[in-house]
């Protein structure tokens, strides 16, 4: 058996330069541990498809997408409110940005900023503005991607693609509340099985 067919194929970068794009959905995936930080904080994803874009996958043509992680956090130094406050065009008071609902700008759209890692192996979400005005709004028939971990759904959580299930699945609400329990059975000679 060769590597080569088994291995999948790595997608190619998206090139950097400024896409039109609508956001098809956010994910809570919970408090994550950061080995950088050695502390843990709650982090969300926001995914946009970008119009015009496709890649081939199982030989069909499929939306070309991206997604950018974020600590939940209202400092207004924090990346998170930057790119809402952008996205939107206007700046929120404390106040207002802790009333803020995360999953009301799915289906909104932008223009991302794309750029290389300095790998040139993958393609980052840099920063992103509104659409101009006058400028035609773009639409998506995607259909939108919500996850709350406050409103677990194992049916909801069986149709996240695989890869933000494995993110999820780190989480500490995962791993406390989820995570799957096994029984494990020890018979002794001459006495049944009994669970442990």
């Amino acid at each position: 058996m060769k590597i080569k067919d088994r291995a999948k194929p790595k997608a190619p970068p998206v090139e950097p330069g400024v896409y039109m794009a609508v956001c098809i959905g956010f994910i809570d995936l919970g408090e994550q541990y950061s080995e950088m930080f050695k502390s843990h904080s709650n982090k969300g994803m926001y995914i946009w498809e970008l119009i015009g874009e496709t890649i081939e996958i199982d030989g069909e043509q499929k939306p070309r997408q991206l997604s950018k992680e974020f600590t939940i956090s209202s400092s207004n130094k924090s990346n998170l409110r930057k790119f809402i406050e952008s996205w939107n065009g206007k700046s929120y008071s404390d106040d207002e940005f802790l009333e803020f609902d995360l999953f009301d700008q799915i289906g909104k759209p932008c223009q991302l900023n794309v750029v290389l890692s300095e790998s040139k192996e993958y393609s980052n979400v840099d920063n992103l503005m509104p659409i101009p005005r006058g400028f035609p709004v773009p639409t998506t028939d995607t259909k939108p991607i919500r996850w709350d971990m406050d409103a677990w759904s194992d049916d909801v959580f069986k149709e996240l693609p695989e890869w933000i299930q494995e993110k999820i699945k780190k989480s500490t609400q995962y791993q406390t509340d989820h995570a799957p329990t096994t029984t494990i059975e020890v018979k002794a000679a001459g006495e049944e099985a009994c669970p442990i």
